[in-house]
């Protein structure tokens, strides 16, 4: 049991780097049509888009034509690891 707690921050730690890397990548994908529009650009975008909707639609994030929802996305992905290391 104590190497499930120690390996268990570093596996929660391991998945929020990765969804922040996904939105990241999203980010720099909706710049490229051709990459977009390919499987793996509608794979990371099935994964990362929900999120940006559900933030879209609590909080107004288009200011003109650019959208802030991945920037908020990515520092709630923060503070949410920082909540989740708190509660370990």
């Amino acid at each position: 049991m104590d190497r499930v707690m120690t390996g268990l921050p570093s596996i929660i730690s391991l998945f929020f780097t990765v969804y922040e890397m996904l939105i990241v990548i999203y980010c720099l994908l909706t710049f490229i049509p051709a990459l977009y529009n390919s499987a793996f650009g509608r794979f990371i975008a099935s994964t990362v888009e929900p999120f940006l909707n559900l933030i879209s639609r609590i909080i107004p994030t288009r200011i003109g034509m650019i959208d802030f929802a991945p920037i908020i996305a990515l520092v709630l992905v923060q503070v949410l690891e920082k909540v989740i290391f708190i509660i370990i």
